[in-house]
């Protein structure tokens, strides 16, 4: 750990490596967690997924939670072997007991789209809670959407509004825009304009589309804040960029109106012009009756426009409704789509990995087959250096190799070089490798 971390000297990950499968060989459960580690990430020599699949199981089998959560991974996933989701959800199920949170979330995701068994969302909602206690962000923004739409329980939507909070707080951008709808629209809480705002704005900064869209909307509509319709517009470019409907259609919308009323004030200047000019023409008489009569229009058009402000006002108010329900309901669209597509995708995946599993698996029956004829040779690693026979007790010198304990005791009595290197060796103390032994005995028993 020392070496790995660069405590007490350089970081070495190649020998952080090299010590970490000396300590693994011995069946250290740790060491066989952060071996597999370095070979899932390729720290300190090439990744080897298959390695760190075997290394995961190792210190999974011992009880290890972090193992138990990343092997479930690598079968949720099919990395570094075929894809197996019931081995997945039971291997999540063992580390989630034991309290971890990533594992938690994980399971509870398997329980709300039914993966690798049947669909139970109450348990699902369970499981979020307790991965929402130690803080996880991803399992607190799902346990509010559970709360929000009523699924394995009743709807709370205070306490979703709640659970939101503490999600965006860790800057979670899905999380910041659904609480901006809450304070939008007052649920579970008062209405809160400037706070919705300020976190479409959040969520927006980030990249969500959905967020983008809600913010256009208060910028156009000046709620929350001072009206900005360039700004509005802008935001519903960014939305439009990444494929949101209802923001390409506002856009277009703007832009034609921003247009038309650029067209407007020009027939206005020029109808301007055109009256004083004609005013110049009218006796003194004519005119002081024109003003008259503009005066008594003035009074009249004033009086038309500040009814037309005020059924202008009561449809802005009727449309900002209705597009915040259809924020709401577009909303709840796309996380169904979305989970709908990562399910498709997950099965997409899967049906993959099974075919090649079912390649692999005819190849290696006809290497099998082809084999049947010749002496089965055991595996080099499994010789005895010395010997150059089968080990019965295996056991890890100094130097690194292992030899059987008997043939490296013998050698011991009359050197002290190492057998296979030739150097000589300060410590003779040997260590049982009982992870070749087992594998041996496997071997041996097939």
């Amino acid at each position: 750990m020392m070496v790995f971390d660069g405590l007490g000297g350089p970081q070495d990950l190649v020998e952080a490596r090299r010590l970490y499968g000396l300590a693994a060989a011995q069946g250290d459960a740790e060491a066989q967690f952060n071996l597999a580690i370095m070979h899932d990430k390729g720290h300190g020599g090439p990744q080897d997924l298959a390695e760190a699949r075997r290394l995961y199981g190792l210190a999974a089998a011992q009880g290890h939670a972090h193992a138990q959560c990343s092997l479930g991974f690598m079968h949720h996933e099919g990395q570094g072997g075929r894809k197996d989701l019931p081995e997945a959800r039971r291997l999540y199920g063992l580390a989630a007991v034991q309290g971890n949170a990533r594992a938690q979330y994980n399971l509870a995701i398997m329980h709300y789209q039914g993966q690798g068994g049947p669909q139970d969302l109450a348990e699902a909602r369970r499981l979020f809670g307790l991965a929402d206690a130690q803080g996880n962000a991803r399992a607190q923004y799902n346990l509010g959407v559970m709360h929000r739409n009523g699924h394995g329980g009743p709807q709370d939507l205070p306490e979703a509004r709640r659970l939101y909070g503490l999600a965006a707080a860790q800057g979670h951008a899905r999380a910041q825009n659904n609480l901006g709808i809450m304070h939008d629209g007052g649920k579970g809480g008062p209405q809160d304009l400037a706070e919705a705002r300020r976190l479409y704005g959040l969520a927006a900064a980030q990249g969500n589309a959905d967020a983008q869209f809600n913010l256009g909307l208060m910028h156009e509509d000046g709620l929350g804040g001072r009206k900005d319709v360039l700004e509005a517009r802008r935001l519903y470019g960014l939305a439009a960029a990444q494929g949101h409907e209802r923001a390409l259609s506002k856009a277009e919308r703007l832009a034609n109106a921003m247009a038309e009323s650029l067209l407007a004030e020009e027939e206005a200047e020029k109808g301007k012009a055109s009256k004083a000019k004609k005013k110049k023409k009218k006796s003194s008489n004519q005119v002081c009756l024109d003003a008259k009569a503009e005066a008594g229009l003035a009074v009249e058009a004033e009086a038309r426009k500040q009814a037309d402000a005020r059924e202008i006002e009561a449809a802005n108010a009727l449309v900002t409704a209705r597009e915040q329900e259809e924020a709401e309901v577009a909303q709840a669209e796309a996380e169904v789509k979305a989970a709908q597509a990562e399910m498709e995708e997950q099965a997409r995946k899967q049906a993959e990995q099974e075919a090649q599993a079912a390649e692999a698996q005819a190849q290696a029956a006809a290497a099998a087959a082809a084999a049947t004829e010749k002496a089965r040779k055991p595996p080099d690693h499994f010789l005895c250096p010395i010997t150059q026979d089968v080990m019965i007790d295996p056991v890890s010198a100094a130097d690194g190799h292992m030899y059987e304990r008997r043939a490296i005791e013998d050698w011991f009595i009359g050197h002290s070089t190492s057998p296979m290197t030739g150097a000589k060796l300060e410590v003779k103390s040997l260590f049982p490798n009982y992870a070749i032994r087992s594998l041996i005995r496997t071997w041996q028993e097939l």
